[in-house]
């Protein structure tokens, strides 16, 4: 399978809420994560919402590519969305310092395995983070393994409210 990469507005990202809600209904109902359909309604809302109020809000989205594209060249308006991730500068993860935060990066589990989820996440770190990043995941080795291939170190484990899951912060430098 071919893909194409584009880069998202937050009023991009917007438009296609109700693809990203499918998106993440797919992937976060599934291994690990096993969220209700109702999760994926939360998450990308919350990312919007968050996404409406930053300048620097980034996101990158993988398209299928059946060679033919919009006459801009970037927006996929029929293609599936195979996986998208986004992020933006914030102190919520370290306390103090900003860091870029990869807020969300999510492939659809048929489209796995095929370096679409590395595409996206090298792209928006080379877009978004000049410096180091950090990003929250569940703390299973299926993720963090995962992470620290991509070059990410665990830095603090959390039970974030009223998780009943722990979690994981990571740095990339």
């Amino acid at each position: 399978m071919t893909y194409r990469l584009a880069l998202l507005t937050a009023a991009e990202a917007a438009r296609r809420r109700e693809e990203l809600i499918a998106l993440c209904a797919q992937a976060f109902g599934v291994s690990p994560w096993h969220e209700p359909p109702l999760g994926a309604v939360r998450t990308v809302d919350r990312l919007l919402d968050s996404a409406a109020r930053r300048d620097d809000f980034c996101a990158a989205a993988a398209y299928a590519d059946d060679g033919t594209e919009d006459a801009d060249g970037t927006a996929y308006a029929d293609a599936a969305l195979l996986g998208f991730a986004a992020g933006w500068t914030d102190t919520a993860l370290s306390g103090d310092e900003p860091f870029f935060e990869l807020a969300e990066l999510v492939v659809a589990p048929g489209s796995q395995g095929q370096g679409i989820g590395r595409s996206l996440h090298d792209g928006l770190l080379v877009v978004g983070s000049p410096g180091p990043a950090l990003l929250m995941t569940l703390d299973v080795p299926e993720l963090t393994d995962r992470y620290a291939r991509w070059g990410w170190t665990v830095v603090d484990r959390r039970r974030p409210g009223t998780e009943q899951r722990d979690y994981v912060v990571m740095r990339h430098a």
